[in-house]
């Protein structure tokens, strides 16, 4: 994924953190929060989308489209991308989420661009 379209998701409000997870669950690209390690935050979100991945074959779908972890202060937007890798948004927890996942949408036929 090009740098340009990483900082345009990392420049909607609300979002504090952009990541690209390879296939081996390590951070590719990242924007954003110092305060957030991103290579355990990588390898938990790897585990994360292969238990959604399982569920969704156990419920008889092909695939998922998007993962939506919310805690008290963050929240987590996850969509798969081509060539098994991941992107990820971290925002506050007010940020417009819909909004966050129209744009995630236009990103999850692009192919990443890591092979």
């Amino acid at each position: 994924m090009l740098k340009n379209e990483l900082k345009r998701l990392f420049s909607l409000e609300g979002v504090k953190m952009v990541l690209v997870i390879d296939p081996e669950g390590r951070v590719h690209d990242e924007m954003g929060a110092s305060n957030i390690e991103g290579e355990q935050l990588a390898a938990v979100v790897s585990f994360v989308m292969a238990e959604s991945r399982a569920m969704a074959t156990r419920l008889g779908q092909e695939q998922i489209s998007m993962v939506f972890v919310e805690f008290r202060e963050l929240a987590l937007v996850s969509v798969p991308l081509q060539e098994a890798y991941f992107l990820v948004v971290i925002t506050h927890a007010g940020a417009n989420i819909g909004q966050i996942s129209y744009e995630l949408k236009k990103y999850q036929d692009i192919s990443s661009g890591y092979t």
